[in-house]
């Protein structure tokens, strides 16, 4: 059911798209959205499976579009895999209109409650893409089953996150194509892209650049470089990355990251990596860090930077959970993120 557990969905007579309430989430840990909740509707947007969480009381003029990384659904920005509020919920409470897209090859014709019209038709192919080897790549632990003792990761709910993997499909589809078609119904928008997910939406930015109004990219494969301007130039990139960075191979990645930050800089935006332990202080994040414990943190840093750089409205406050375990205030900001202005020089991943 999308990846969301227990959600009751009611789908509308003419099945073209499945209206839900989060007031209706029922997670295994009993815990309950929001008192004003926002609700979701879902439907394809050239064969990729969209997901549009509506606030309860909008107060952003920029709507938010969410790319997941390879192989991961819309399921990592929905909810966690121990039934926490995901970022779609997170933003939505902080005012944003949220679109959570998923790659147009993924297979959801095996849930019963996906919108039918415009659904691609089942690959008898399709396959999960599951791999075990994420652990230490990922930054849950070394090995699986043997969490870091400071990770943020919900490890002991990690057969749900291993459920919510999605059937692909043999039948390959154009991701980016996908998003600036949703860029197109929607934008002006701001793109936050995890991942793999993060050279999908700058393909779609480098198309439709008038409709993309910052973009946020969580440990992204293949950040921005300079052949990307002067199309992005005058916009904003926030680069965010969490902890075990060397011990998960991503030191060339956040490399690239901060000379992708440094080149929107010199092209009149503003260019910043937030990292998460040299800047925050907080330690143990993964490479999911939407799915940590203290998503809700990350999520009102990443607002506030919107605020700030993108949207020039302040957020409403959907709590800040601490560093360990989600709970109280989180660690006291220690400044701001690093904005990187110096000479950017290439870096290949």
């Amino acid at each position: 059911m999308f990846g969301i557990q227990g959600l009751a969905v009611m789908i509308n007579p003419l099945n073209s798209f499945v209206a839900v309430s989060l007031a209706a989430l029922a997670f295994s840990s009993g815990h309950v959205s929001a008192q004003n909740p926002p609700s979701v509707s879902s439907r394809y947007v050239q064969s990729a499976l969209v997901h549009s969480v509506a606030p309860a009381r909008a107060r952003q003029s920029l709507p938010i579009i969410m790319v997941p990384g390879h192989h991961l659904s819309s399921s990592i920005y929905l909810t966690t895999p121990d039934g926490r509020d995901g970022w779609a919920t997170l933003f939505a409470n902080g005012g944003y209109e949220v679109h959570v897209i998923n790659d147009p090859s993924f297979d959801f014709s095996r849930d019963p409650e996906a919108p039918k019209a415009g659904q691609p038709p089942q690959d008898p192919n399709a396959f999960k893409p599951w791999d075990r080897d994420i652990w230490p790549r990922w930054g849950f632990g070394m090995q699986e089953g043997e969490p870091f003792p400071n990770t943020q990761f919900p490890t002991e709910a990690f057969d749900q996150f291993e459920a919510d993997y999605p059937w692909v499909s043999t039948t390959r589809r154009d991701f980016p194509a996908a998003i600036e078609a949703l860029l197109e119904e929607v934008g002006p928008a701001i793109l936050i892209a995890h991942s793999a997910g993060g050279p999908s939406a700058v393909n779609a930015a480098m198309q439709r650049p008038d409709l993309v109004a910052g973009i946020v990219l969580v440990e992204p494969t293949g950040p921005p470089t300079s052949a990307h301007f002067p199309t992005l130039a005058g916009k904003s990139m926030l680069g965010v990355y969490g902890d075990y960075i060397a011990l998960r191979g991503q030191t060339g990645r956040k490399d690239a990251t901060e000379a992708a930050a440094a080149l929107f800089s010199q092209h009149g935006g503003h260019g910043e990596i937030l990292d998460l332990v040299e800047d925050r202080g907080v330690a143990g994040n993964s490479h999911l860090m939407m799915q940590d414990r203290n998503n809700d943190f990350i999520a009102s840093e990443i607002m506030d930077w919107l605020a700030e750089h993108v949207s020039g409205k302040p957020p409403g406050r959907p709590g800040r959970g601490g560093m360990v375990g989600g709970k109280g205030k989180g660690k006291a900001k220690g400044g701001k993120g690093r904005m990187l202005r110096s000479n950017a020089e290439e870096i290949q991943n």
